[in-house]
Parts: structure tokens; C-alpha cells; sequence
């Protein structure tokens, strides 16, 4: 076991001197003596005002699974309010989570299609934060990125709660870092004294020409509650700084989305509810960056491209039924069961005009051909839970089972054809396709697990939890497969089981302050890509082989904090460790096989992550409220600093509401340090580095207004970027070459707008 030592961290000579080396210096300093001086003043009126203690608390179910307030909850939760949501023009998870104090989205156009990649939580991400919506998790994202995971259509939400640090035991495999919860709009929520909604919402962001369409519907009637929503928007790619050097490749796009939800109250106080979630996207890139003459590596031949056109469709489909009971014995209080499937499919198209050149005697000669690749992955889940809410005495049980069955299979096409001839090549590389990159494979997820919220005394509460989860995996080697796995690499059968475990107290200081300690756990089982990857790159000179002792990811979490509240302010301050185990990486393996590199993933790396996270909200007057989210985190992999971890950085929130109540103006302004000295160079495969991409500290500020022009027109106005300020957002470029980073520049000066007509 890892004990948390904050001081001997922060004297450590390694990478963790970073956070003395940064408070030395002046730049960083300026920012947040004002920070601090403003916090202290803050400070002081919580401890003027205690006596005063009426506040109504922001209430959160992602740490227990039972509503609980934030205040009494053990370790770190932020939420985000519908409110929120609709006074920030949110348009995806970027913008969503982009105030969010120690959680990040980054971007990535490494494809030449741009897209959200992750969400990362303290620096950690690539499949290692659990997603859920409406309590059902998620379609799994291929390889490190979030195609499936960014599939969740902000305009349907109507909260989100982020859980920072290990929690397995609540959520299972993947909760190693975090877990994030949306939760989408119901009936009841909306209807006013006629029992009925209906609104048609138009907006417009002129950072990517997006323009969107809305139409929310829904009434409640007896025992009967029903909502439909349905949205549509067409957009470009999106704009870089004008400063930018590169621009990103042309893009047309569109999305829809459909939330359709049933609910029926049955006699004896318990209902049913019936849940269809779609969302599609499809997108057309024109691929500048494919053009030009050159050595194609997957064709192992010389190429001229004229023309390459792109079209991803991204699709997630979800078929939930949930009943809602509730009873009166010794078991439970009340409970749920939930049933559902889910489709996630992911299909990446390109089309290339080109000419295959070739050398004689008389000079090169041009043969026209096109090329068309096509990629896809796809995933089915299908499974039911149990969960049952028991309040016995000063205990607050919950207790549950889950069973699911998830389906990969990942197809890999291409044709080229000549012409001139009409002559079909399906061989590319000394590969024939079509084939799959991985055998199909089949994952069984079961796991039970009890969480108890013990009332100790009067002030001290101690929160207990525990969750078993087991693995089955197994993989299915077709022909298809076969002509990918060329050297005959064997996959088989995997079974794993984990016992993760939380403890953590709360202790009322007095009415108004509070601490809490907590001790958690996570993990991450290998997914289908690196337990049954057999890919073979001849033109690269590599193959992939499954290993069938690797791991789960583990991780440890510690934290200790403080919260406070009265009539007019809510503050939270925590230091939290997380240590974790057992990486998955991939590893280079000697001899070559006649010629050809072994790759295979193992458990390799290790992670130490620490951190410093504040945050306050206050409402100076009855019209003017203000926010402050402060983050010092540092990070340490094997080999040094965790390029990962985002500098030191505050964010300060200003609002304002009319005395009428019609008007609302909201500006929030980024802090950012500069990226950390001297970090890593960046390696490739031939062993030369060149030097990473830095950033400079930065001071954007991003600004919201509200007008209710009558009870059935409201328009928002947003700016974001209001300075116009060049920069870049620190963990997209992360790791990148130093000259390479141009095309992830972040937009200037950016405006939305939007009109809603409630009828």
C-alpha cells in the first residue's frame, strides 16, 4: 500500500519538484496571488457567516448511487447543471466539461479527420474513465480515442456529474481514473400547470458554420409521462486562429440525434420506463493532406493522389427499459431493474483518386487507378441489472448485481482498381483483404457490489464500498481473420476477477465545514484490442501478438479535503495520490520473425498523479454571483514528468441577473502557466527524437448573455475567445513534435447565438 505524503512529495528532487520549481517563479505567481488574496477574502466570510448557515445544497448521486448532498460527499464530485449547460452555448463533450476543474477533452486530428478524443480526469485517459448515461454505460471507443465515447449529444442533457478518482467500486472496470454521468431530460422536469412542453430552439456558431435545429416535447398526464426530443445540425470543420499557418482539411457534416422516453406509473407506486437513444453522425472530409506524390507505406509503391475524400458515420443506438419499484421489508426500501442493448458502429471511408507510378527506361509512366478503403468497428452490449436502496437504523445500503454481454468485431475492405484495364487488386502489402484487424470477440461482464453510508455519531459519517467484478473473454478465428494473422498467432480464452474496494469518513467540523478522507480503488480490464490483437504491417515490417498473461490496470487513490457552505458561498478543497499499475503498453520483442518486428502489448508502466484542487462558489448580492476553480496537479510515469497532466491553471466565473430577471451576463476567464520545462523529446520508431511542443500561459476569456424577451422568447448570445487570444489547448498537443502543432491552434474570436420559442 502507497500512504499519501504530501510533504515528502512536494521535497522530492524527481519529477515532483515541478510544483516548488513553478511557485519559485514569477509568471505563474502573479496570477494566483490574486487568486488567493480573492479566496481569502472569500475565506473570511464563510467563517463571518456560519451562524447563517440556510443554503438549499446541490445534491449528486454518482458518489453513492443515492442522492446525497455535495457537502456530505466523500472525496471530489463536480457537477454540471442544466442551467449551465443552456447559459454556456454548450455544443459537445469539449465544451461541456471545459470548466470542469481537473478534467479535460482533448482533440484529435492525427487521421486527418478532427474529432473529441477522450475524457481525461487528473491526467488519465485513453478508455480509463467510465461513461454512463441514464446509469448505462457507454459504447467502447476503438483503440486509445472516444469515436464511441463521443457519441452523446449535449442538447439532450440535463445534468452531468463527474466523480474524480478511482471508482470501482461502484462502476466497475475502466473507473480507474474517474467516471462521468449524463443524465438526460424527463417530462416531469419541463411541464408546467398545463402539464405540457413544447419548444423549437435555432442556433448558430460561426466557429465551424454549425447551424442547429431542436423540437422538445412533453406531457404528463395520469400515471402517464412521455417526452420526445429530436435535434439536427449540419456544421464545417472547425476554424483555426487566424495566425494559424495550417489549416485543418475541409469538412461537411451532419448530426442527429432522437431521445424518445416512456414512463407509466403502475398501481403499486411502482412504473416502468422505456428509453430509445439514437445518434448519428456523418461526416465528408476533403483530405488535403493525402495529396501529392509519395511512398505509400501500405501499398508499397509509389503514388500520385489528386483526390482523397473522407466519410466517417458514427452511430450509437440505445433500447433501455428500466421499472422502478419500491417496497417495505427487510431487503429494501425501494429499487430498480434495468434491461437494455446497445449498438455502437463506427465506419471510416476513403476514397482516392491516384496514379501508381513506375520507373522504365524511357522515364516514369502514370497508371490512373482509385482506391477505396473502408474500416469499420462495431460493438453490441446487451444486459440487465438489480439495485436495491435499504435504510436501516444509520446505515444506507446499496446493493446491486449486473450482467453484460458486449460483441466486437472489427472489418477491415479495400479495393483498388486500374482505370485503364478495369483490373480489381485487393492485395495490399502482401495482405488480402477484406480481413479483421482482431478475431471477433465476446466479453462477459458480472460483477455484485454493496456501498454502506454509516452514521457513526452525529458528526461523523464513514462510507464503506466494495464491488467483485468478473471477466470472461474469448475470440472467434475466422478465414477472415486467418489472412490477417498470417503468422498463425494463437488467441485464447481469458478470464479475470477483481475486488475493488473504497473507504472514507466524513466529519462535521461544525454546521457549516466539514472533512473527509477517503481511500479508493480502480481498475482496467485489458479490452478486445489488446487482448486478441493479431494485426500484421508487412509494408512496416511487424506483427502483433496477443498475450495471454496481461493484466488488469490497477490504481489506489488517497484524498483528504475540506468543505464549507453558508447562506451565500459553497467552497471545496482537496489533495489527493493516485498510484497506478500496471499500464498497458505496447513492447517491442526480440528476434524478428524472418524479418519481421514482434509487437505485444504488456503491463509495463506505472503512474503516480498528485494534486491541489479549490473550488468556490458565492453569491456576492442577490444579482451577482462568482465562481473560482483552481487546479495544481503534477504527474510522474517511469520515465519522468506525465506529459499528460495540464499546467497550473485557474478559471474565474462572473454572473449577473437583473432585478426582472429576464437579463443574464456570464464571462469566465482561463488561467493557464506555460507547459512544463523541459519536457520529454518526442521519439519515433527509428530511436531519433526532436523536441516536444511547448505551450505559453495564456489569459482567454469567454463571455454568455441571456434575454428573455417574454415568457415564450428567450435569446442567448455567446463570445467565446473574447480577446482573440493565440493559443493552444494543452493536453491536445501533448507529446507532439516541436513545428507540428500548428493545425491544433485553438479558434479566435468566436460567436454563437441562439432563439428558443416555447409554445
Amino acid at each position: 500500500m502507497c500512504k499519501i505524503d504530501f510533504y515528502n512529495k512536494l521535497n522530492d528532487n524527481h519529477s515532483h519538484s515541478h510544483l516548488i520549481n513553478v511557485i519559485k517563479q514569477g509568471e505563474f505567481m502573479k496570477i494566483l496571488r490574486n487568486i488567493l488574496i480573492f479566496s481569502a477574502l472569500i475565506f473570511n466570510y464563510i467563517i463571518i457567516a456560519q451562524e447563517n448557515d440556510q443554503t438549499v445544497e446541490e445534491v449528486v448521486t454518482v458518489s453513492s448511487k443515492i442522492p446525497i448532498p455535495i457537502k456530505e460527499v466523500v472525496g471530489s464530485v463536480s457537477l454540471i447543471s442544466l442551467e449551465e449547460i443552456e447559459s454556456r452555448m454548450v455544443n459537445d463533450v469539449a465544451q461541456l466539461l471545459e470548466n470542469t476543474v481537473g478534467v479535460s477533452v482533448p482533440r484529435d486530428i492525427s487521421s486527418g479527420r478532427i474529432r473529441n478524443s477522450d475524457v481525461t480526469i487528473r491526467g488519465v485517459g485513453n478508455n480509463r474513465v467510465n461513461i454512463f448515461i441514464d446509469g448505462f454505460r457507454t459504447g467502447d471507443a476503438y483503440q486509445s480515442g472516444g469515436y464511441g465515447k463521443d457519441l452523446v449529444d449535449t442538447e439532450l442533457l440535463k445534468r452531468v456529474e463527474i466523480l474524480k478518482g478511482p471508482s470501482s467500486s461502484l462502476y466497475g472496470s475502466d473507473g480507474l481514473a474517474g467516471t462521468v454521468s449524463y443524465t438526460t431530460k424527463d417530462a416531469s422536469d419541463l411541464v408546467d400547470d398545463s402539464n405540457r412542453y413544447l419548444s423549437a430552439t435555432l442556433s448558430s456558431q460561426d466557429v465551424n458554420n454549425q447551424s442547429k435545429a431542436t423540437v422538445l416535447g412533453a406531457m404528463v398526464g395520469n400515471n402517464v409521462e412521455a417526452l420526445v426530443q429530436f435535434s439536427t445540425r449540419e456544421m464545417n470543420e472547425m476554424e483555426n486562429h487566424d495566425d494559424a499557418t495550417e489549416n485543418l482539411n475541409p469538412m461537411d457534416g451532419e448530426q442527429d440525434s432522437v431521445l424518445a422516453k416512456f414512463k407509466v406509473g403502475l398501481n403499486n407506486g411502482s412504473s416502468l420506463n422505456f428509453t430509445f437513444d439514437n445518434q448519428e453522425s456523418d461526416s465528408e472530409y476533403n483530405l488535403l493532406t493525402d495529396l501529392g506524390m509519395g511512398f505509400s507505406a501500405s501499398n508499397m509503391q509509389m503514388e500520385s493522389v489528386s483526390s482523397s475524400i473522407g466519410m466517417d458515420n458514427l452511430s450509437r443506438e440505445r433500447l433501455s427499459v428500466t421499472y422502478d419499484f419500491s417496497g417495505d421489508n427487510s431487503f429494501f426500501d425501494s429499487g430498480v431493474i434495468r434491461v437494455f442493448s446497445q449498438t455502437t458502429d463506427q465506419r471510416t471511408k476513403t476514397m482516392k483518386d491516384k496514379a501508381i507510378v513506375s520507373f522504365g527506361r524511357f522515364g516514369p509512366s502514370f497508371t490512373p487507378t482509385s482506391e477505396v478503403s473502408d474500416y469499420d468497428f462495431n460493438q453490441e452490449v446487451s444486459g440487465f441489472s438489480a439495485e436495491m436502496i435499504k435504510i436501516s437504523g444509520k446505515h444506507n445500503i446499496v446493493y446491486g448485481i449486473e450482467s453484460e454481454t458486449a460483441e466486437y468485431s472489427r472489418n477491415n475492405d479495400k479495393t483498388e482498381v486500374n482505370l485503364m484495364t478495369g483490373a480489381i487488386n485487393k492485395t495490399f502489402a502482401n495482405t488480402l483483404y477484406p480481413h479483421k484487424r482482431f478475431p471477433d470477440s465476446e466479453v462477459t461482464r458480472e460483477a455484485i457490489y454493496v456501498n454502506d453510508r454509516i452514521y457513526l455519531n452525529e458528526k461523523t459519517t464513514m462510507v464503506l464500498g466494495a464491488r467483485y467484478d468478473s471477466y470472461d473473454q474469448s475470440a472467434t478465428s475466422d478465414a477472415l481473420h486467418q489472412r490477417n494473422n498470417i503468422f498463425g498467432h494463437e488467441v485464447k480464452p481469458r478470464s479475470d476477477s477483481e475486488l475493488s474496494i473504497k473507504v472514507g469518513f466524513v466529519i462535521d467540523i461544525n454546521e457549516s465545514l466539514s472533512t473527509f478522507l477517503q481511500y479508493a480503488e480502480g481498475y482496467r480490464n485489458p479490452n478486445f484490442d489488446e487482448a486478441y490483437n493479431t494485426y500484421t504491417n508487412l509494408a512496416q515490417m511487424y506483427t502483433i501478438i496477443p498475450n495471454p498473461n496481461i493484466t488488469a490496470e490497477t490504481s489506489e487513490g488517497y484524498e483528504i479535503g475540506f468543505k464549507g457552505s453558508n447562506e451565500r458561498t459553497s467552497w471545496s478543497l482537496a489533495f489527493y495520490q493516485n498510484n497506478y499499475k500496471d499500464f498497458i503498453e505496447y513492447e517491442f520483442l526480440f528476434p524478428p520473425i524472418r524479418g519481421v518486428l514482434q509487437v505485444q502489448y504488456q503491463n509495463l508502466a506505472s503512474v503516480d498523479t498528485d494534486g491541489i484542487e479549490f473550488e468556490s462558489k458565492t453569491m456576492f448580492t442577490d444579482n451577482l454571483s462568482g465562481s473560482i476553480g483552481i487546479s495544481l496537479n503534477d504527474g510522474e510515469d517511469e520515465d519522468g514528468p506525465l506529459n499528460s497532466i495540464s499546467p497550473y491553471n485557474a478559471k474565474i466565473g462572473l454572473s449577473w441577473l437583473s432585478d426582472s430577471g429576464k437579463f443574464r451576463w456570464n464571462t469566465i476567464s482561463t488561467l493557464m502557466k506555460s507547459s512544463w520545462d523541459n519536457p520529454d523529446p518526442v521519439c519515433g520508431r527509428s530511436g531519433q527524437c526532436v523536441p516536444a511542443q511547448t505551450t505559453s500561459g495564456r489569459l482567454s476569456i469567454d463571455s454568455f448573455m441571456s434575454y428573455n424577451v417574454n415568457e415564450k422568447v428567450n435569446l442567448r448570445l455567446g463570445i467565446r475567445n473574447l480577446t482573440d487570444v493565440k493559443y493552444w489547448d494543452y493536453p491536445t498537443i501533448a507529446g507532439l513534435a516541436e513545428g507540428t502543432a500548428d493545425e491544433y491552434l485553438m479558434p479566435g474570436r468566436n460567436v454563437s447565438f441562439s432563439i428558443r420559442y416555447s409554445f
